[in-house]
């Protein structure tokens, strides 16, 4: 059954990813790909996943892993893809937001826009939808549906996260700001 408080959550980590991609891009020039996880008592992670050299399968379900370690309901997703986006072929470099929990997401995408340097100088927000099929929409499935991690694999993907954890952001979205 659905309730506005996850519906709630889902709005303000969209928002939220957003305007950190946006800071990220003015301040930094830079757009990392990231993930960020809630659980039900407001614990949140923030882990930037450019450095994670996994094949992307493999590093699709490391983050599915992390997820379920951290008793996750909720996530965000941020990450630039390329893609063709006229008859002539042209490419398009996109940065892709989403908020999802098993049953619902918000997804955005801003066309990403670089200088000569090379460093991202703008974002061109290209649209934002949201919805319940999950099905269709292949970031929801960090959540949704039942994957099983064989022995080797927790084993791996346990020792992963441990070296990761020191560079993983921790905070509590209960907490006063």
């Amino acid at each position: 059954m659905e309730t506005s408080a996850s519906r709630e959550l889902l709005a303000d980590l969209f928002e939220e990813y957003s305007l950190w991609y946006s800071s990220l891009a003015g301040e930094y020039g830079t757009l990392p790909r990231s993930i960020s996880g809630v659980a039900e008592d407001g614990r949140q992670f923030i882990y930037l996943l450019d450095g994670l050299e996994l094949h992307h399968m493999v590093r699709n379900k490391f983050i599915r892993f992390v997820l379920e370690e951290m008793q996750s309901v909720a996530y965000a997703y941020g990450s630039l893809d390329i893609r063709g986006e006229s008859d002539e072929g042209e490419l398009v470099e996109l940065l892709d937001v989403v908020a999802a929990d098993m049953e619902r997401y918000i997804t955005g995408s801003w066309q990403v826009i670089r200088g000569q340097d090379g460093r991202v100088t703008d974002l061109l927000h290209r649209g934002t939808r949201e919805g319940r099929d999950t099905e269709k929409h292949p970031g929801s499935w960090f959540l949704a549906g039942s994957v099983r991690f064989s022995e080797v694999e927790k084993a791996r993907y346990g020792a992963i996260w441990q070296e990761a954890k020191s560079e993983v952001i921790f905070k509590d979205r209960n907490a006063a700001d």
